[in-house]
């Protein structure tokens, strides 16, 4: 099978990283962002495919309350099937071998192209995990949560997971301590329905805008409000509401657009200056994911078949795994 160029390094490309006497390291200036796979725990399986089964509030056998010699009820209840897909990401890498051995080289090259890319799949990935819709947009990758919850029925989610802190629940900048107070009753709520009434296992993804005001809010109440910081393993912060993580989800690879949209609409939200809070809870029974194996470059080395490129391949595939109804939700919030 012939090699398809169009991806290499070309002589413009290994320029830039070239050994400039005025070039002293390549730096990378980004909006940078945090991978939202790092939350995910994972299992790995070669399977394309998860089949499950779990029982619904509808389809629960209820007990049958007798008198004396009263004849037992029969009872039976029927679990419902329900599937979740593996996705791949497949991307290459190629690079001529005489620009691998350049004198002038600043970095290797490929090591400074799987470094980019690497990148490139924090944004993407967590853009598809919050907005990818299959049907409008990448049909190779799983439903992202807004999806998810856009069509409930179809995730046999409960309607009462999408949770709506109308105006007078607001955070906006300028909201009095009653309205502040309101809104932390609605994620409340929210948690209250995920059957994690003290944020065990949860992390709630949010805009930078939400977040700041979410801050605000806690300020004008003048107590904690129920958030505090903890430090994890590293020595590095951990905001918390309650017990659950607190995440602000970042921006998309334009280094300006936020992924989770401050102009949305919802009922009892005046105009469309909402934003929403998503919340997922991790562990066995409610959010895994599952990989095909590590996600880490193979490097295949030289072609046999032309002789002259290197080559350096990222194959993985992964799954989301959600076999609670009750695992994942959002509340929408007026931030503006």
């Amino acid at each position: 099978m012939a090699i398809d160029f169009n991806g290499a390094l070309t002589l413009a490309d290994h320029a830039a990283i070239s050994n400039d006497p005025l070039v002293k390291e390549i730096t990378k200036s980004l909006h940078q962002t945090w991978n939202a796979l790092k939350d995910i725990p994972l299992f790995t399986s070669p399977s394309l495919k998860q089949v499950g089964m779990r029982y619904l509030n509808t389809n629960i056998p209820l007990p049958n309350w007798s008198t004396v010699n009263g004849e037992p009820v029969p009872v039976k209840g029927r679990p419902k099937s329900y599937e979740e897909n593996m996705y791949l990401v497949r991307n290459k890498i190629l690079v001529d071998h005489l620009l691998l051995d350049q004198p002038t080289n600043i970095i290797d090259p490929i090591e400074a192209q799987v470094q980019i890319f690497l990148e490139g799949f924090a944004y993407d990935f967590n853009d598809k995990f919050i907005n990818n819709n299959p049907a409008t947009g990448t049909v190779d990758c799983f439903p992202g949560l807004a999806y998810r919850l856009d069509n409930a029925a179809d995730f046999d989610i409960p309607s009462q997971m999408s949770v709506i802190a109308p105006d007078a629940a607001t955070i906006k900048i300028g909201t009095d301590s009653t309205k502040a107070n309101a809104f932390f009753a609605y994620l409340q709520e929210l948690l209250d329905n995920m059957n994690a009434p003290n944020g065990d296992g949860v992390v709630l993804y949010m805009s930078e805008k939400c977040k700041r005001q979410v801050e605000y809010a806690i300020r004008v109440m003048g107590i904690g409000a129920g958030f505090d910081v903890t430090q994890d393993s590293f020595d590095r912060p951990v905001e918390k509401f309650k017990n659950a993580t607190v995440r602000v989800v970042g921006r998309k690879s334009d280094g300006t657009t936020s992924i989770i949209s401050d102009q949305q609409s919802a009922s009892g939200i005046t105009g469309s200056t909402a934003s929403s809070i998503y919340a997922v809870r991790y562990g066995t029974g409610y959010v895994q994911g599952w990989q095909s194996g590590p996600f880490k470059p193979t490097y295949l080395g030289l072609s046999k078949e032309n002789g002259i490129m290197h080559n350096v391949v990222f194959d993985w595939g992964i799954g989301l795994w959600v076999p609670h109804t009750r695992a994942i939700g959002r509340l929408y919030c007026q931030v503006a």
